[in-house]
């Protein structure tokens, strides 16, 4: 049986040597532009800049507007009181969602790291873990079906631009093909069993079946709620999946604010498509933390694809990172400020049979 933690060392060394990597192509990307280029487009901004945040923050909410619904239509969540059902509202949504980001953000597990921290906060405020697991996938799912969608038509808009040699209606319908034959094969893999799946091939590889064995329950149970779902609630999952797309196309808003900001406007079409198309570059990266450098490598070769230039290209790459750590930033603060009230909640718990004995000696 492999030993704790024993490939724990080398992988750490490998997440630092490809942040490393990350933060080389990012400085050498500046340096090759012109420091006084990129400087010289940031100051154009001005008192402007706020403005910038302003397309991704209405997205955030559109997407967590979709985990909304799918909370409240498809699951139906309870709360620890009795009463009826109640969901989480929107806005507290968005800041578990911002806190799950804000990890998959930072972290190198390819955006899912964040993922049981969402279900986890979601828990510590009263909904059931199996319901909120289930609630997360399904939401995930939405997001990366529907962020396909979104770089397909990006790509078509892109050929488009570029005059192709490939017949768009071809093109248009080989897409579509391909994204019929991925939706069945998500949609079909977590109703015959996602983790029940996961669980077969882990106690053969891995070698921890103790461990799994203790995990058993809450996946399979998560499993059986994920049928349910997908057999009775196909309606609210679809409801889900145009939240999320509407959410994509809002965050192309963006890339058109930004460029309208620096003095160099496209129409909204290219806007769409180079953000499509971005999404691409950073997912390209997902081993590397937050994607840098490559993030931003990708960018310039859209940029210049679109006859934008590369030192509009890494100003704009710039200006993302920011908005980035904000979000990141206030991510953070919402898992700290739960992890603080969870703490002063068990430190007066702990502090109470201590004061009752005091009460008694008195």
């Amino acid at each position: 049986m492999a030993q704790p933690g024993a490939g724990a060392r080398p992988r750490a060394i490998w997440q630092a040597l490809c942040l490393g990597l990350g933060l080389l192509l990012f400085a050498g990307l500046i340096y090759g532009v012109g420091l006084a280029a990129v400087a010289s487009a940031l100051r154009r901004l001005g008192w402007l800049t706020p403005l910038i945040a302003i397309p991704y923050l209405a997205s955030y909410l559109v997407d967590s507007l979709g985990w909304w619904w799918v909370l409240r239509r498809g699951f139906g969540v309870p709360v620890k009181n009795p009463g009826p059902a109640a969901t989480p509202g929107l806005l507290q949504l968005f800041a578990l969602r911002a806190a799950g980001e804000a990890v998959n953000a930072i972290t190198p597990t390819a955006y899912l790291g964040g993922e049981p921290l969402k279900a986890w906060l979601l828990h510590r405020r009263g909904t059931p873990l199996v319901t909120g697991l289930a609630s997360v996938l399904v939401s995930k799912t939405a997001l990366m079906l529907t962020q396909g969608s979104f770089v397909f038509l990006g790509l078509l808009v892109g050929l488009h631009h570029w005059r192709s040699a490939i017949p768009l209606p071809l093109a248009a319908a080989a897409g579509v093909l391909l994204g019929i034959l991925t939706f069945g094969i998500i949609i079909g893999v977590q109703r015959r069993g996602l983790f029940g799946i996961l669980l077969g091939l882990s106690r053969r590889w891995s070698g921890r079946k103790a461990l799994l064995a203790s995990w058993e329950a809450d996946l399979l149970a998560v499993d059986e709620r994920l049928r349910e779902f997908y057999g009775g609630r196909i309606r609210d999952f679809l409801i889900c999946c145009a939240f999320h797309f509407i959410g994509w196309v809002v965050g192309s808003w963006e890339v058109y604010v930004v460029l309208w900001l620096l003095g160099s406007p496209v129409a909204f079409p290219s806007a769409f498509a180079i953000e499509a198309l971005s999404g691409v570059a950073k997912l390209a990266a997902v081993i590397v933390p937050g994607s840098l450098g490559v993030q931003e490598g990708g960018q310039v070769v859209i940029f210049v694809a679109f006859g934008l230039g590369a030192p509009l290209a890494v100003t704009f790459g710039l200006l993302r990172r920011g908005r980035e750590l904000l979000w990141i930033g206030f991510g953070l603060g919402v898992l700290i400020h739960h992890q603080a009230l969870g703490w002063m909640k068990r430190r007066a718990e702990s502090l109470e049979p201590r004061a009752e004995r005091g009460n008694l000696g008195q």
